[in-house]
């Protein structure tokens, strides 16, 4: 079922670790315990190697998990800007980004969202040798852009001029959302996350003010999808400042291809009576078709057998899913 959000990619709004406060009075956590050397049956993805956590270590993560479901259970509204680079080793430079890009992102409880790339910038080599690489803004290269008003996901296909509505089945509206492409999209169960992904505390020393987690996949539709994902959190009101979404074929030293993400500007349940009503919700009606485009509608699909693994999503620069 989940397939049938393949057009929403992997951006990752990652606002659902929300709020952490210093007063929970965390130690910091001790390092995992070695793992046995194991064999993994065929279709089955291995555990990385810092599993099992030690008990002092799972303590401390679960107090995290346990008070960001608690605190997402608040969140009514949120908005934020943010930037992003897009590292790709096959089609990109060597030693750094290939696209920069910077947008917006916007929800609603419980299954409104808005996403959008306002600009993107293309590497462009040096002209000559000695001098440093350009990024410009091509003609006819756009950005993401998908709205979610609960009842279908619209997305604007700019290459073909098309505003493609896929209508939701009823299991996929309301709460569902939060079953999202990547983890921590839109909140979730701190059990169901635990379920779906093995994670651990990698704060660095040197990192002030910051808790990273990292989220390795347990199923075979994520981990088809990606490697793993870093996710920082500011300490000061505990939303994601950052997040590393890492292309299943990274590979340290050999192939840099990932995704980074700076969250800023970040608000929740704001806003007066007239915002509420107009100016904030409004983002979430269905868009209207713009001139000279055509409208495609898809009808959700009926799915035989048992509920299928969360879906796969899109590599960013890429048209199919992965």
């Amino acid at each position: 079922m989940f397939e049938l959000l393949s057009d929403w990619r992997k951006h990752c709004l990652a606002f659902c670790l929300i709020s952490f406060c210093s007063q929970i009075g965390l130690s910091q956590q001790a390092g995992p315990l070695p793992r046995p050397a194991t064999k993994t049956p065929k279709n089955q993805i291995q555990a990385p190697s810092f599993v099992p956590l030690n008990a002092t270590h799972q303590q401390y993560l679960d107090k995290i998990l346990t008070y960001w479901q608690s605190r997402t259970d608040k969140v009514k509204t949120y908005r934020c800007e943010f930037e992003r680079w897009e590292f790709d080793t096959v089609f990109g430079p060597s030693n750094t980004f290939k696209t920069y890009g910077n947008g917006e992102i916007k929800y609603a409880d419980p299954d409104k969202g808005l996403f959008k790339v306002s600009k993107v910038l293309t590497y462009t080599p040096p002209a000559a040798a000695g001098q440093k690489p350009k990024y410009v803004e091509s003609a006819g290269v756009h950005g993401e852009h998908w709205v979610c008003d609960g009842q279908s996901v619209y997305e604007f296909d700019y290459q073909n001029k098309r505003l493609v509505q896929q209508v939701l089945p009823p299991a996929m509206r309301g709460k569902a959302i939060a079953d999202g492409p990547l983890p921590f999209m839109f909140g979730a169960n701190a059990e169901d996350i635990k379920n779906r992904y093995w994670l651990q505390v990698i704060t660095p020393s040197t990192s002030k003010g910051e808790y990273w987690l990292e989220a390795y996949p347990k199923t075979m539709a994520d981990a088809g999808s990606f490697l793993k994902v870093h996710i920082i959190i500011s300490e000061k009101d505990f939303l994601p400042k950052g997040l590393v979404v890492f292309d299943r074929n990274f590979k340290q030293g050999k192939n840099h291809s990932r995704t980074v993400f700076n969250f800023k500007d970040r608000e929740t349940n704001f806003g007066s009576t007239l915002d509420k009503l107009n100016i904030f919700h409004r983002s979430f009606y269905e868009p209207a078709v713009p001139k000279g485009w055509k409208k495609e509608v898809r009808q959700a699909q009926p799915v035989a057998g048992p509920t299928p693994q969360p879906r796969q999503v899109r590599r960013p620069g890429t048209t199919n899913p992965r």
